[in-house]
């Protein structure tokens, strides 16, 4: 007995804290400067955002509710930020853990290793998972900065981390379990991005709605509750773990099948929960694809059942044929934007976008058109989607653009691409014309949404039009340019860069920094002169979306030193701003692009050596 018990606990130990795989990861990532420089951004944005906040709140009472009221308003927002850039760094940390294995070729010599499949995926997550939790735990002392003023507990601290790494494990497990289903990092970081983005969007979206809340959480007199999702959407979550959001009593639940009233009366806690037992059942599931490719060849249940899939199609002499299939003037740019050896290649992702976003903006088209939804209400909803659509097309093509040249490095078929008689005028536009056709079916969604809605208004005559025809005009030029930029980014770090989640990581950094920091600037000046912000906005992201598409937003708050900005002037410098801006974003991705083609050879001999 003694001997099973102890063979048992060599299994366990060999399964997690002696596992080969997390000991050399975590062994040789703790020396690597860029992760060092990582956890400092990090760091440094938390910090940048806790002061941001502290500072944007009311000074004029100096009492200590007051001050309790400011620091619980400034947990509140670092909270939220440290949940968005947990979902969108794990991910990126966690889903090339076996596919770049593969894309390096040594994932079959770690399959003839005595190593079980159980201890590949565990190790594989876990020595990933690693950096996040250190990310976690470095960020601990920014939030215990807000206890200070009181408004904030240790409870509200610890279920804020605890939602957080929790949807660190679940996003790492679904990572790990698309890098052992599909082979190579290619559509990996690209559809599991748009699967969280959608995911995250469509769940806080039904949120909202009025029908999806609990009854027994709505206060007496009051119209809005709790959502059904709260304990299974992160965000909802941690909006009742701030205490944002009402929660029913346990006994007004009871009535409920177990365990969802034991759920709905503790949301976060039901969500840390469920998201660790769905974890270890698809860490468990992924075991059983580990070595699957090796099996590649053989005839599998899916061709048996579908015997002309296998044996393809059949010319008149007997021979195998294949569809024959056209291709472009530039072989590069038909191979990423038709083939599937590019990211932009992920088809369900696409549609995916497209069908949800033309949904809600149909949705909220029909409620504005029928009356259930005023002129104010409309313009918040409409502004909130199109930002969000924005931010997930955005991230989508600096993804896609990241990994355009170092898959090929990864892959080993950078050399064969050099071999060909294509110049690197020639392979970098290539590889643009690809970005471009993937991007651009994504940007209509939010544009032909705000078109409509224009053009719906400017037929039946209203007077207040939800969306003014000028500004549906300038959105979709603003998008494109705004997502040029992104993938030239994104395209010119994937030059620079050895690996594609190193150039994925620097590109998304810069890409939040940029914006963030736009942002703000944009949100100074709509706080300062009407004017100024009307003319400057189109220079930010986010904040120019929100602004074409409702600038009343200047209207009422842009005259902070006493005068009210009309409609008939800010328009007219919306549209300036918005020339100024296509100029000069467009001269920016112009000298992106004569740079990569200066210093592509001289680059890739450099990193050959």
């Amino acid at each position: 007995m003694r001997a099973i018990l102890h063979d048992i606990g060599l299994s366990f130990w060999r399964l997690l804290p002696a596992n080969p795989i997390v000991i050399r990861v975590v062994q040789m990532g703790s020396k690597r400067v860029q992760h060092l420089w990582l956890r400092t951004g990090y760091l440094v944005v938390l910090l940048f955002v806790m002061l941001a906040a502290q500072l944007a709140q009311p000074q004029s009472g100096s009492s200590l509710t007051a001050l309790a009221k400011n620091s619980s308003q400034v947990f509140e927002w670092i909270s939220i930020l440290q949940l968005a850039m947990i979902c969108l760094l794990a991910p990126v940390f966690t889903a090339g853990a076996i596919s770049q294995e593969k894309d390096a070729e040594t994932f079959n010599v770690l399959l003839t290793t005595p190593l079980s499949n159980a201890q590949i995926v565990l190790g594989s997550l876990l020595s990933r998972l690693f950096f996040v939790v250190v990310l976690l735990i470095s960020g601990l002392p920014v939030f215990c900065i807000t206890m200070i003023f009181g408004g904030v507990t240790t409870d509200q601290i610890f279920l804020s981390f605890g939602i957080a790494a929790c949807t660190a494990l679940l996003t790492g497990s679904l990572a790990i379990l698309i890098s052992v289903v599909k082979i190579g990092t290619r559509t990996t970081v690209f559809s599991f991005y748009a699967g969280i983005g959608l995911y995250l969007l469509a769940g806080f979206v039904i949120g909202l709605w009025p029908g999806s809340h609990v009854p027994e959480s709505i206060p007496e007199g009051g119209t809005h509750g709790m959502t059904w999702l709260a304990p299974f959407h992160p965000i909802w979550a941690l909006l009742v773990a701030l205490k944002q959001v009402p929660v029913p009593d346990a006994p007004m639940v009871a009535n409920y099948v177990w365990p969802f009233n034991r759920m709905l009366a503790s949301p976060p806690a039901a969500y840390m929960v469920a998201t660790f037992v769905v974890s270890a059942g698809i860490v468990a599931f992924s075991t059983l694809f580990v070595r699957r490719g090796i099996k590649q060849g053989e005839v599998g249940w899916w061709s048996r059942l579908l015997p002309g899939r296998a044996a393809g199609r059949v010319g008149e002499a007997g021979e195998k044929t294949r569809r024959v299939r056209r291709v472009w003037a530039n072989p590069v740019a038909w191979r990423e934007a038709v083939t599937k050896g590019s990211p932009a290649s992920s088809r369900l992702a696409c549609y995916g976008f497209i069908i949800g976003g033309a949904v809600a903006g149909g949705f909220i088209i029909m409620e504005y058109a029928s009356g259930s939804l005023p002129l104010v209400a409309a313009r918040q909803w409409l502004s909130g989607l199109i930002a969000v659509e924005f931010i997930i097309v955005m991230l989508m093509g600096v993804n896609t653009a990241a990994m355009a040249i170092t898959r090929e490095r990864e892959a080993g078929t950078i050399e064969l691409l050099l071999t060909t008689p294509l110049t690197s005028r020639y392979i970098i536009l290539g590889k643009l014309r690809g970005l471009v056709s993937f991007t651009l079916p994504l940007l209509a969604v939010p544009a032909v949404t705000v078109l409509a809605v224009a053009l719906y208004d400017l037929a039946r005559g209203a007077p207040a039009p939800l969306v003014f025809i000028e500004s549906a005009l300038i959105l979709p030029v603003v998008l494109v340019v705004y997502s040029a930029f992104a993938c030239m980014v994104g395209l010119y770090m994937s030059l620079k860069c050895t690996r594609s989640i190193q150039a994925v990581l620097v590109s998304v950094g810069i890409l939040v920094a940029v914006g963030f920091g736009l942002g703000l600037c944009g949100l100074g000046f709509l706080n300062t002169t009407g004017p100024v912000a009307a003319a400057v906005s189109p220079l930010t992201f986010v904040a120019s979306v929100v602004l074409l598409v409702d600038p009343t937003l200047v209207e009422a708050t842009g005259g902070g030193l006493g005068a009210v900005v009309p409609a008939a002037g800010v328009r007219p410098l919306m549209a300036m701003g918005a020339a100024v801006a296509v100029v000069l974003y467009g001269a920016i991705v112009g000298g992106i692009y004569k740079t990569m083609i200066r210093d592509f050879d001289m680059t890739l001999r450099k990193q050959f050596r």
